[in-house]
């Protein structure tokens, strides 16, 4: 069965000489909770200390400016809830931190699992907190291209799901489905086609050929010869497939990550 994960794409913005490596920082996780910050839940009552650690890391130094740290980042979530007790709210925290897998790479970008309650903020501050390095205001998310839409269109065999707006461009194509297209942009913001269940190949149909071209694509989700389907985003996630079923028992974290690593590295390229 296909592994898969939902990954997410920044970088820390300083020169080559002041960025953390990821050695510094593999070096630096132990699995010790420590404050994050603190927040006050319930008006007049004190401040909740929410907590942050890392653990499981793993170091690998063989990909020049792409070695990485490899790592599981643990938070306690940003809001606690609150419940009623009789006439006072007291707070029930969430007992179920986020636990996104984060690569730090020695070039200074970093990937991070994209989960429900995470801040994205916290991972560029962790990385800097743990390395003591400043990074306030010196990181950056980011979204792909439409250049890396359209490659990404080009390289899968399938193409099964197609979104996309408006983007002060029309289709010229002389059909019944372009006039409706053209007609429906002016009223709404973006159209998603799917190929439906079983999945019919959406790639090479022509209004979808012009579409990329002409087109802003936010959303594709398509399949290459090794099976697997993928979805990107151009708001900035990608989602790479691996199989593990044929793993040895003791295969450990470092072929997980070698793994994933091959995966990204293509989009890393293209976000650089």
């Amino acid at each position: 069965m296909a592994e898969q994960m939902r990954f997410r794409f920044g970088s820390i913005d300083l020169p080559d000489d002041e960025l953390p490596t990821p050695e510094e920082l593999h070096n630096a996780i132990d699995d010790t909770w420590r404050e994050r910050t603190k927040k006050t839940i319930v008006e007049g009552e004190d401040p909740v200390s929410l907590e942050e650690k890392g653990r499981n890391s793993y170091y690998s130094d063989s990909h020049d400016e792409y070695s990485f740290c490899q790592f599981t980042y643990v938070s306690d979530k940003e809001n606690s809830a609150t419940v009623r007790d009789g006439d006072d709210l007291k707070v029930a925290p969430d007992d179920q931190p986020v636990r996104p897998l984060v690569f730090y790479f020695k070039n200074g970008q970093f990937a991070y699992e994209s989960e429900r309650g995470l801040i994205k903020h916290w991972i560029p501050q962790f990385i800097g907190e743990r390395t003591g390095v400043e990074v306030e205001n010196n990181y950056t998310f980011d979204e792909f291209s439409q250049e890396t839409m359209e490659w990404f269109y080009d390289d899968r065999d399938e193409i099964t799901v197609f979104r996309f707006g408006a983007n002060d461009e029309e289709f010229d194509t002389d059909s019944d489905i372009a006039r409706a297209l053209n007609e429906l942009a002016t009223e709404v913001s973006s159209q998603e086609f799917s190929g439906g269940n079983p999945p019919t190949n959406l790639k090479g149909l022509k209004i979808f050929e012009e579409a990329k071209e002409k087109m802003y694509v936010s959303k594709l989700k398509g399949t290459k010869d090794d099976g697997y389907t993928n979805e990107i985003l151009s708001s900035g996630m990608y989602q790479p497939k691996w199989d593990e079923s044929e793993w040895p028992i003791d295969a450990g974290q470092q072929r997980r990550a070698e793994t994933i690593y091959q995966r990204l590295t293509p989009y890393l390229r293209r976000l650089a």
